[in-house]
């Protein structure tokens, strides 16, 4: 009553708290929970989802139990002999050695004969003599199962029966040269720091000058079929130089309308790329965030492993004589156990694999909105994580579980796939259909990854559940859709260009060292596998670093789309808390004319 004997309060009202209450949940978050950073007033987020994810990890441990009890890795492991004994068990306890007297002969006949034996037999040992034929090989225990050449002389004749006579080369290669590969790890993080300082300092001037030069190449070849089609005596070739030459120009200037008119999207999207730089050299603890969850996946995937191969030995152990590998007959439950052991491992990849990205995208909008022009901006990889085990890991396991339904369902269909096609399928229609579909899954797994993506980046800044930020951030860019574009497009580029200079530089580097250094240059065989084993430490762990890059850019950019939308809705035409290179985009935010009548009719529905 008392606001409806004041129409003028009424409408202040409306200006000054509608639109941040719309803006900030509803009047959960308000604009003072952003000025030290993202929300501190936290709750727990998807709590259903926390329960049942650790639910789940207790039916793991309950599989993997029953794994440990019924399965029995020694059958699966042990090799079986020609004549069906399985060597170091049961009766043949003593003879766990598997020795191929026809190991170096053609490779059909490589496991006839076989014999299990108490010790690997040399040449002129009374053993050796009763069992072997044809070629005479020193052999020496493997794996603690398997008797195979010894020497290095009959390795490389075992090799090249195979065919495969160079594979033992390239494997001393790399053996050779692990200090070289050591060298390649550490040089590939120096050269991802280095590449993203150039993008710090020259990414527009990298970017403009891509822009003009590829108007000017263009208008070049405009001008180039123009003077063709004078020097041409054939009306025909002149009318086809002609044409060519106005559809270079009209390309020329239609990409140089669209630059013009998106000249202040390029320009913001070019310093969040900038600001993602500074941010990083800020907060360096962030791009170690990467390396401590691919440990913590090795160690799962090992501990995975251990337990599949007991799961795995569970069913019925048998041989059919062809080879001295064991074959497995599951019953249904074995089965159900395998499915569900193996949906734990893309669900907890998936989980990890989330983790980096909250916690990534939290210090990057902590960074933001501590940042002003008076001050640098801070933000704590350490309050991030606790965040994320605190308050979200409901919201974490729930944006992981629908990535791993979508990698589970691919991963079930390539194997029927191959299945299919193994078994002689050779319809086209077949074929086709299997591509599209795989496709067109492989198409949802790229979306659902982008989609959580942004959506962790919603739970950072508001603290809310996982549907609610997907939404947000749904939202978010749809009202931003060209901003988000040329954001992310530069950042693929940037990236991908990144690894493969990162890629390359080092292999280069290691190539010199290689040829260079005394103590490997005269050990190697080649210097080919080595080099490219380089190059592959150098991408993928660029592509490991600048993946941080990558995400800082998105979390960046929607905390500077919040914070427009912020400054929008109070008429402030500066900020408090943001990067003081991103400030320039906020001079002349005024409400204008749709503004107000947007608030003038909030204020009628007062009424």
């Amino acid at each position: 009553a008392e606001y409806m004997g004041n129409k003028n309060s009424i409408f202040r009202m409306s200006q000054n708290e509608e639109p941040k209450q719309k803006i900030f949940d509803e009047g959960k978050v308000t604009e003072e929970d952003f000025q030290a950073g993202p929300v501190d007033n936290r709750s727990c987020t998807d709590c259903i989802c926390c329960l049942l994810f650790l639910a789940f990890l207790g039916g793991m441990g309950y599989v993997a139990q029953l794994g440990y009890d019924k399965g029995d890795p020694i059958r699966l492991l042990a090799p079986w002999d020609y004549s069906g004994t399985q060597c170091g068990v049961d009766s043949a306890k003593d003879t766990k050695y598997l020795f191929m007297p026809n190991l170096m002969s053609s490779p059909s006949n490589m496991f006839v004969d076989t014999k299990c034996v108490s010790s690997c037999p040399i040449p002129g040992s009374s053993p050796f003599s009763a069992i072997a034929t044809g070629y005479q090989y020193n052999s020496a225990p493997y794996f603690e199962r398997y008797c195979l050449p010894g020497s290095e002389a009959d390795r490389k004749a075992f090799f090249s029966n195979l065919g495969a006579d160079k594979v033992g080369q390239y494997i001393s290669d790399l053996y050779t040269a692990w200090k070289v590969l050591g060298i390649a790890a550490g040089l590939s993080l120096v050269l991802a720091i280095i590449y993203m300082i150039i993008l710090r300092c020259c990414a527009k001037v990298m970017v403009w000058l891509t822009f003009i030069g590829f108007i000017l190449l263009l208008a070049a070849l405009g001008f180039f079929f123009y003077n063709k089609s004078k020097e041409s005596l054939d009306e025909g070739d002149k009318l086809n130089y002609q044409i060519l030459a106005i559809i270079f120009w009209a390309v020329d200037g239609v990409l140089f309308l669209i630059i013009c008119c998106l000249y202040d999207d390029i320009q913001l999207a070019l310093t969040i790329i900038e600001a993602s730089g500074q941010f990083i050299f800020q907060t360096i603890p962030v791009l170690f965030v990467p390396i401590f969850a691919i440990a913590v996946s090795v160690v799962y995937a090992v501990y995975w492993i251990y337990t599949v191969v007991y799961i795995y030995s569970s069913g019925k152990i048998s041989n059919n004589r062809s080879t001295p590998f064991s074959s497995v007959a599951w019953d249904d439950t074995t089965k159900n156990m395998w499915y569900y052991h193996l949906f734990g491992l893309f669900w907890v990849l998936a989980f990890i694999f989330s983790a980096v990205q909250f916690i990534v995208a939290a210090t990057a909008a902590q960074w933001y909105f501590s940042s002003n022009s008076d001050m640098a901006g801070s933000g704590s990889v350490c309050r991030s994580f606790f965040w994320s085990i605190r308050y979200h890991l409901g919201s974490l396991a729930f944006g992981s579980l629908i990535l791993a339904i979508v990698m589970f369902i691919r991963f079930i269909f390539e194997y029927m796939r191959k299945k299919v096609e193994a078994g002689g399928a050779t319809n086209r229609l077949t074929k086709c259909l299997l591509s599209c579909f795989s496709c067109c899954l492989s198409c949802i797994g790229k979306c659902v990854i982008f989609l959580t993506k942004n959506a962790y980046i919603q739970v950072a800044i508001r603290s809310t559940c996982f549907c609610s930020s997907a939404w947000k951030a749904f939202q978010l860019m749809l009202r931003n859709i060209v901003r988000f574009t040329l954001v992310n497009s530069f950042a693929l580029v940037f990236t991908f260009f990144g690894k493969i200079v990162i890629g390359l530089a080092t292999a280069f580097i290691c190539y010199m060292i290689l040829t260079t250094w005394n103590e490997v240059k005269d050990k190697l065989y080649s210097y080919i596998i080595p080099t490219i084993a380089c190059f592959i430490i150098g991408y993928l762990l660029g592509n490991i670093f600048l993946s941080v890059y990558d995400l800082a850019c998105s979390s960046i950019l929607q905390c500077f789309l919040i914070d427009e939308e912020t400054a929008q809705a109070q008429g402030l035409s500066e900020g408090r808390h943001r990067p003081a290179m991103l400030g320039p985009f906020f001079e002349g935010i005024r409400k204008n004319p749709d503004d107000e009548r947007k608030h003038q009719i909030t204020c009628k529905t007062l009424f």
